[in-house]
């Protein structure tokens, strides 16, 4: 029933001799601009990000990739708080500035997210055993998709606080996603994080400028 519910495969259709459904194109979109429009700082990212993570969660789960079907549920919800956080002063001149962690703070979110990712990476390889009914095949690649999870829970929070290090846990993300999704024959999925990769290698620079500007 579950599986039915969520399969995307009737509505297939074919570019470049690979075959894909509507919802992963879709997704392949609307991801694109949302990440472009965080990379400028727009508030519209975040209406954006939540169609993209709607349409997402249906591939995800369709593919056996648990951690990233249920890491959508939390980009909705902090898409939510995002998008709320923003827009207090958007558009103003006290608009919400962009910041750094402390060294401190980034060395504990940096053993926050390994002790994550090691935890999360049990549960995944376990998930099929324990929950044969919801979760009907095994997870898929259950430490690098953890890895993806985790390191993408950090990152979201991070980008609704605008802090800078957000984009360099997407560049871990991009990097890792890149090869998962590729593996899976989600092939416009990979195509799509080396597009992200690059566009979060853009934010660090972009963010880093307006950074050294507010402190200048």
């Amino acid at each position: 029933m579950m599986t039915s519910f969520f399969s995307i495969d009737n509505i297939a259709i074919t570019m470049l001799d690979y075959s894909m459904s509507w919802v992963e194109l879709l997704a392949t979109i609307f991801t694109l601009a949302c990440v472009w429009l965080a990379m400028k700082k727009h508030i519209l990212n975040w209406p954006v990000a939540i169609i993209a993570i709607t349409l997402s969660f249906l591939v995800f789960f369709q593919s056996a990739l648990y951690a990233d079907s249920i890491l959508q549920i939390y980009f909705f919800i902090t898409s939510i708080y995002g998008w709320w956080y923003w827009s207090r002063t958007y558009g103003v001149e006290s608009d919400v500035p962009v910041t750094r962690l402390t060294r401190v703070e980034r060395i504990y979110w940096v053993i926050g997210v390994f002790i994550s990712t090691l935890m999360v990476s049990y549960i995944m390889i376990h998930l099929n055993s324990w929950l044969p009914k919801l979760f009907p095949a095994k997870t898929a690649f259950p430490i690098s998709d953890s890895l993806v999870m985790v390191t993408s829970i950090a990152g979201q929070w991070l980008l609704a606080e605008k802090k800078l290090e957000n984009w360099f846990c997407w560049i871990v993300v991009n990097s890792t996603a890149i090869v998962i999704y590729f593996q899976k024959e989600l092939k416009l999925f990979s195509l799509l994080y080396v597009v992200l990769l690059v566009i979060a290698i853009m934010g660090v620079i972009a963010w880093s400028k307006n950074d050294q500007e507010l402190r200048s």
